[in-house]
């Protein structure tokens, strides 16, 4: 945890993490992300949710939060994101869409789900609140204990969390940071389902850009452009098998 929170440091003194539209570095990014799914992978057979109803990780920098969407496989009126403030606090993001009047602003996406004009669910408003904890171990139990509330149905069955595909990106991010460490960019997420699929854009602090994009889960496809330099690279990846590993151990 002494690596977390010196990296937390480094964010909140960076001029970039003072505003609204800050993102992480893509050195943060790939130190953060393993940090915070390792927390959510110990904690979550503590935790339960309903009988056939799972929970996907999407990564997500959203008005000043870094970390992770908890997506469930059916739709909810409330959505949690989990990770660190631009101020490096643990935080825990409740998003409540709740049903408004007619003629207000409506949704055109959710969760990265396209809402249609025919779901009442999605025709709301969208309403924030942010807790702060002292340590990113309080923030994991706490955002796991809402699913009591948020998908209260029973029998009810152990979270049990899918991160193989997470475990490319990290080695995917290591590959990047070799390759742009001279400029160690950074990096969008949108918290979009295939979002790696698309491409997760780079920039720097003078002009800079790219993209770091998923062929498929192993295959990798890094653009870089910057006044003095060009960056194309193209990369596989292995993983150990989860199952022999241990998946907590390897999150």
């Amino acid at each position: 945890m002494v690596l977390v929170y010196n990296i937390l440091a480094n964010l909140a003194h960076s001029g970039l993490a003072m505003r609204s539209a800050y993102c992480p570095r893509v050195s943060d990014a790939k130190a953060l992300l393993p940090l915070l799914r390792a927390e959510l992978v110990a904690a979550a057979p503590r935790f339960s949710l309903p009988a056939n109803v799972s929970v996907d990780l999407l990564p997500i920098v959203e008005d000043g939060v870094f970390g992770y969407e908890l997506v469930p496989s059916r739709d909810a009126h409330t959505y949690l994101t989990i990770g660190f403030s631009e101020w490096g606090a643990a935080v825990v993001r409740r998003t409540l869409y709740s049903a408004d009047a007619p003629g207000a602003l409506r949704l055109a996406a959710a969760s990265g789900k396209v809402v249609g004009p025919g779901s009442a669910a999605r025709r709301n408003r969208v309403q924030q609140r942010d807790s702060a904890f002292a340590n990113l171990s309080d923030a994991v139990e706490h955002a796991f204990s809402q699913y009591l509330t948020i998908l209260p149905e029973r029998p009810r069955e152990p979270i049990e969390l899918q991160v193989d595909l997470h475990r490319y990106l990290d080695k995917a991010l290591d590959v990047a940071y070799e390759h742009l460490s001279a400029w160690d960019p950074f990096i969008h997420f949108f918290g979009l389902p295939l979002e790696a699929e698309l491409g997760f854009a780079l920039r720097g602090t003078r002009g800079e850009h790219g993209e770091l994009v998923s062929r498929r889960p192993d295959m990798w496809v890094l653009r870089w452009r910057s006044p003095k330099a060009v960056v194309f690279e193209e990369w596989s990846v292995a993983i150990q098998d989860s199952a022999a590993s241990g998946a907590a151990a390897s999150a």
